[in-house]
């Protein structure tokens, strides 16, 4: 009772100097009870780090006591190298009770990284030295153990184990693969470790590990691609198809949950982990179909499925309404495997001709839903349509080939992209957006540019069988001459005319490129092969050019129209 009293005494005693203290009424004193609180270089940085130190190499002292107990045969290898598992995996369970604890996160960073360097070796000792489990039930658990550190990395916000586990993972499959030959369980295993990297840094909002994922499940099926064509290897040739087609079904599945369910944006490793998934995809479809182990037309169905349920995830009102990346991310998967599936599935010119109406359908939305990414696919598939059906290289050949070495064939194909390019021309699009700039009007400047290059070269190839009698026999190039120079500046002319339509604005952009090269072609070809026939044709259709062209584009474009406020109005897609 008497110690109690003269405590509360000198509590009072206390109280009583800090209010005099606070009030100025006595000088200020030590306070030693502060002083001795405040940290010094012993209770500061160099301690923790000395504890954490001392804490491991205790742990790692514990380890080699066991493996020494083992090694001499005090312990069975099973049980020994079982007692090591089990020490090893108490110190994960050590991170995770300590990772509770806002101020021993370090600590459970320094447990956790410790368990991982123990374990991962042991399992691979396991396999390879003691032979106690095969390459598989190795790599099973290996799989086990990553998966509960990596859960316990994501549960406790331990970002450091995160990158240790699936750093250690990736270097541990590597060396069992080596070891043991056992190639698609460590695909497997690589698969699943990159996509939980994936989802922990979903959860956790990290930074960099899913890259790190995303690596070592790419490796792990392009090694199952190479390994698979070698005798050694008992690996079935169909089974490299499979997995990397279950590497980009499983990564798709994630980043539309990310993006459809989440409602967040897609960034560039979507982007990127997309296009090398993709691409292992047509790689390991390539080799099966050159080995007869896959039919063509299985992929070409893949390949349609999956555009298809890209354009179906890029139209959800979700997508839509959230912001214009996701869009044209989903809508630009879509229409590469809509065009690798068709190309696959039918004739390429006939694919060619589908891909054609395609883009008039593309324009007709874009129109009306005043999206630039429609024009931009639009474009897209133009451009597809001409390479497939071949009227950009018979386009070509009209406007530049040698007669001498064959024509231009005039196939219905080409007339039907033609065509087909043409009527985009005349469907309005959308033109105008705050978030394309002056890009905007980049995808009808290129449709512009395909209608020239494409239209000039069918009406070359159909003049000059007439007149120039590159049909059969020996052409003249004289007058083959005098007729490209003639389509190619009425071209020049016609976009300068349309450049004055507020739909063709940007046709004013190839006005005097497609005039040099008329110019540079009267050097290289009309002079060379011209006669004084000839060259006074190719001359006037120049001058006029030159004459007309000039107050053509100085005109301003129409902007009196209802249509004109109706497209450049336009949403930031």
């Amino acid at each position: 009772m008497t110690a109690s009293v003269a405590e509360l005494e000198a509590r009072l005693i206390r109280v009583e100097k800090r209010l005099a203290k606070l009030e100025g009424t006595v000088p200020a004193e030590p306070d030693y009870d502060a002083e001795a609180a405040a940290p010094t270089l012993g209770m500061g940085y160099a301690a923790n780090a000395s504890t954490h130190i001392g804490r491991v190499l205790l742990i790692f002292g514990g380890a080699y006591l066991l493996r020494a107990i083992t090694e001499f045969q005090f312990l069975p290898t099973a049980i020994g190298l079982s007692l090591g598992a089990i020490y090893a995996v108490f110190w994960l369970f050590m991170a995770y009770r300590k990772g509770g604890l806002e101020l021993q996160h370090t600590n459970a960073a320094f447990f956790g990284g410790t368990s991982v360097v123990l374990t991962l070796p042991l399992l691979h000792e396991a396999t390879t030295r003691f032979a106690l489990l095969s390459g598989t039930e190795g790599v099973l658990a290996l799989g086990v153990y990553c998966g509960v550190a990596l859960l316990v990395a994501a549960v406790r916000n331990l970002r450091t184990l995160a990158w240790l586990v699936t750093a250690g993972g990736i270097a541990a499959a590597v060396a069992s693969l080596v070891a043991n030959h056992a190639a698609v369980p460590v695909s497997v295993f690589l698969l699943l470790l990159g996509l939980g990297s994936l989802w922990a840094v979903y959860w956790r909002e990290w930074l960099g590990l899913r890259w790190l994922g995303a690596i070592g499940a790419n490796l792990g099926v392009i090694a199952l691609v190479v390994l698979a064509a070698n005798d050694r290897w008992p690996i079935d040739p169909r089974l490299p198809f499979v997995f990397a087609v279950g590497l980009l079904s499983t990564y798709l599945l994630s980043f539309t949950f990310h993006s459809h369910v989440r409602g967040l944006l897609v960034g560039w490793f979507e982007v990127m982990q997309a296009l090398v998934a993709g691409g292992i995809v047509l790689g390991s479809a390539i080799i099966a179909v050159q080995d007869g182990n896959l039919a063509i037309a299985t992929v070409g169905i893949m390949g349609v499925i999956l555009g298809v349920g890209g354009y179906a995830l890029a139209i959800a009102r979700h997508t839509r309404d959230l912001r214009y990346i996701n869009f044209f991310y989903y809508s630009s998967f879509g229409l590469v495997f809509l065009l690798v599936g068709t190309g696959l599935l039918i004739p390429l010119v006939w694919a060619a001709v589908i891909w054609a109406l395609l883009a008039i359908v593309m324009a007709t939305f874009s129109g009306r839903m005043g999206w630039v990414s429609l024009s931009l696919q639009c474009t897209f598939l133009l451009l597809a349509a001409s390479t497939g059906s071949g009227l950009l290289s018979s386009g070509l050949e009209a406007l530049v080939g040698d007669p001498s070495n064959g024509w231009a064939v005039l196939e219905p194909t080409h007339i039907m992209v033609a065509v087909a390019t043409v009527a985009c021309l005349f469907i309005p699009v959308a033109q105008h957006s705050d978030r394309w700039g002056t890009l905007a009007g980049l995808p009808q400047l290129v449709v512009l540019a395909l209608s020239v290059w494409g239209v000039g070269g069918l009406a070359i190839a159909a003049i000059a069988q007439l007149l120039a009698g590159t049909a059969g026999g020996e052409p003249n190039l004289a007058i083959l001459a005098a007729i490209r120079t003639a389509i190619l500046s009425v071209a020049s002319v016609t976009l300068a005319i349309s450049s004055g339509h507020w739909r063709w604005p940007e046709a004013r952009w190839l006005v005097y490129p497609v005039l040099i090269l008329v110019g540079i072609k009267l050097f290289v070809e009309d002079f060379p092969h011209g006669q004084p026939a000839t060259l006074f044709v190719a001359l006037a259709f120049v001058g006029t050019a030159l004459l007309l062209v000039a107050p053509l584009l100085k005109r301003e474009p129409g902007s009196s129209s209802e249509n004109e406020a109706q497209h450049t109005d336009t949403v930031d897609t």
